[in-house]
């Protein structure tokens, strides 16, 4: 490559100005910085072109094999190829497979061993059971009538037993018997001879509760009340005569019994000042409101407590407490005769009655019972 060459200038001489001078070196300056800036870039062009056509040759031709690559490809893909994700889904659903195949027969064999290991140990508890079953039937067998007779010979004894604490408590003659009647039955239905001895005695105690007394208590109970009330009845207070009474008898009767009158109200206005009792007397026959009070509280607390012993089954306190009361009230029979007789009467005939009749004890028979049970129980142990 060659530069052009400017033409060479020829100097001529004319006569210049100088302002023309001026302008003429300014217009050189701009004329030589313009051929300047040119040779720059033709200069920076001839070198650019010289060291990069090269590079855009190769560029171009890597260009060329890129798009030689991309035919290649598209071509490559027209043609039918394999679906991978189907062959990778197809795979992976193998490796499942085989993977649950394997858990499956690993589990197959532990429930196997476990149901063979179950069968085992149930096979040998059915036989243990059936060993046992069969040593229990056998003692069973052997034990079976006699530990049902022992079964009925300890409840009679319990009957036997609760007899005797009615009758101790209670003194309940009827429960007793009941009681009596159904151990009785009892022993009846084991069958047991041995038993034999125990019932006779049983039977002599039914027979001996039969002839007890029974006892009213309920209605001597109510008449003690009744005398109570009675009692709360009695007049003792003294009632002098009153002076309007005095003075009719003194206006129908004669001089006579005006006299005897006269006297014998003297002999009350006496009676203010001196009082005159016999000395087999216990109390006075002059008593006032607040002790006939007392009076009569003391002879119903004496009732009472005799109410009291009789539902007890105390015989002593009953008859002492009756004597008592009887003794008492007759002290007032002239206040008030009728009531003080009937209540004595009443009281005395009460002290003739039995409240405490003697009762058989079931000591021995219970015993003799409860002997019997105990060796029939040892004989039917093993």
């Amino acid at each position: 490559m060659t530069e052009p060459v400017a033409p060479a200038e020829t100097a001529t001489a004319p006569t210049i100005k100088p302002d023309a001078v001026k302008g003429s070196r300014g217009r050189r300056w701009a004329i030589g910085l313009s051929l300047f800036t040119l040779l720059t870039l033709a200069g920076l062009t001839a070198t650019g072109y010289w060291f990069g056509w090269p590079w855009v040759q190769a560029q171009w031709q890597r260009f060329e094999d890129l798009e030689r690559q991309l035919d290649d490809a598209q071509a490559e893909a027209t043609e039918p190829t394999p679906d991978v994700t189907a062959l990778a889904r197809a795979a992976a659903d193998q490796r499942i497979e085989a993977g649950l195949a394997s858990v499956q027969a690993d589990w197959q064999r532990e429930l196997s061993a476990l149901r063979a290991r179950q069968n085992a140990e149930r096979a040998e508890s059915v036989r243990q059971l059936s060993g046992r079953m069969g040593r229990v039937e056998d003692q069973m067998d052997r034990l079976l009538a006699v530990d049902r007779r022992a079964w009925l010979g300890q409840e009679a004894v319990f009957l036997t037993r609760l007899a005797g604490q009615r009758l101790l408590v209670a003194r309940d003659v009827d429960a007793a018997l009941a009681l009596l009647e159904q151990a009785d039955a009892l022993l009846r239905d084991t069958g047991e001879p041995k038993f034999e001895g125990v019932r006779l005695a049983i039977a002599r105690d039914r027979a001996a509760l039969a002839a007890v007394p029974r006892v009213d208590q309920v209605g001597l109970y109510a008449t003690l009340s009744g005398l109570i009330d009675q009692v709360d009845k009695l007049q003792l207070e003294f009632e002098a005569p009153s002076a309007q009474a005095e003075a009719t008898a003194s206006s129908d009767a004669g001089w006579w019994a005006q006299a005897a009158s006269g006297w014998h109200a003297a002999l009350g206005k006496l009676s203010d000042h001196l009082i005159v009792r016999r000395r087999s007397d216990e109390i006075a026959q002059l008593m006032t409101p607040e002790w006939a009070a007392l009076a009569r509280q003391n002879i119903r607390m004496l009732i009472e407590q005799a109410q009291i012993a009789m539902l007890s089954a105390n015989q002593p306190l009953f008859e002492r407490s009756l004597q008592r009361a009887s003794g008492f009230v007759a002290l007032f029979a002239e206040q008030d005769p009728e009531r003080v007789s009937s209540i004595v009467q009443t009281l005395d005939t009460l002290q003739s009655e039995t409240i405490a009749p003697a009762l058989p004890e079931l000591t021995e028979t219970r015993s003799l019972l409860e002997g019997e049970v105990e060796r029939l129980g040892n004989r039917a142990a093993p």
